[in-house]
């Protein structure tokens, strides 16, 4: 097969998946909202604008497919990019056709459903069940089925990884509610299971990145709105775009610096 066309067709199939998915959630919204007032308070808000939303989700799909680390192709340039191959190499070395096509699926659909969930989670502090339990099942299936069709490791991993993401986040949940702490909410432990299952796909330690760059992220968020309001007590911050930009950081870094 050319090695052109080995190396460009899984962006490509990326950037259509998440246009197809960016555009189906921009015209489904009352849908997967489900509340008249939620809508209102979107409709308001410059964050919220469909276009840009989707136009985030394909660049979001096409530097994540870009910067995979797939090295067996062929010799010396087997990868859908040069870019971080070193040590995410041998991590995916054994990745084929149908590898290919599921990470096209999973990177494709992570990146149309992360606009949308970041402005609404940040707008309303939620993440729509509707929006997230699709997302979870996609993830999953591209999982399952790389597990048993595909020639990489790289799923089980996965699945695994999303797993225990979702375990750690609900006992940090659970401990919160026990001790009548603000620690997050139910929709960012569901979310846990894309946030940490995708990135072990470009390597098997991009999660324990992915955790470092989020709770960053949501410190200085944290501090920059308790400055705002002279009130650390009373400071709430969405915990899902940091989760998000996390997943996206983690990925991408993961097999440069891991």
């Amino acid at each position: 097969m050319d090695i052109g066309v080995l190396h460009g067709w899984p962006i490509g199939v990326s950037a259509v998946i998440s246009a197809g998915l960016g555009i189906l959630l921009a015209r489904s919204t009352s849908w997967w909202l489900a509340d008249d007032d939620h809508a209102a308070v979107l409709a308001k808000t410059r964050l919220f604008r469909p276009l840009p939303l989707v136009i985030l989700g394909i660049v979001l799909a096409v530097a994540a497919a870009l910067l995979f680390p797939a090295a067996g192709a062929a010799p010396g340039s087997g990868s859908l990019s040069d870019a971080g191959s070193m040590s995410g190499a041998g991590h995916s070395a054994d990745i084929g056709s149908v590898d290919r096509l599921l990470l096209a699926l999973s990177l494709g659909a992570a990146a149309a459903a992360t606009p949308y969930l970041a402005v609404v989670d940040i707008v309303i502090h939620r993440l729509p069940d509707r929006i997230v339990y699709p997302l979870i099942g996609i993830e999953l299936l591209t999982f399952v089925l790389g597990q048993l069709l595909g020639e990489s490791a790289i799923w089980g991993l996965g699945l695994i990884a999303g797993v225990a993401g979702v375990l750690f986040f609900g006992v940090l949940y659970l401990s919160g509610r026990v001790m009548h702490a603000r620690t997050m909410g139910l929709g960012d432990v569901k979310l846990a299971f894309v946030v940490f299952g995708v990135p072990t796909l470009f390597s098997p330690w991009a999660p324990a990145l992915v955790f470092i760059i989020m709770m960053l992220i949501a410190g200085i968020a944290a501090l920059l709105a308790a400055a705002a309001k002279r009130s650390l007590k009373a400071t709430t911050i969405a915990f899902g775009p940091a989760m998000l930009s996390g997943m996206w950081f983690g990925s991408v870094l993961g097999p440069i610096l891991l």
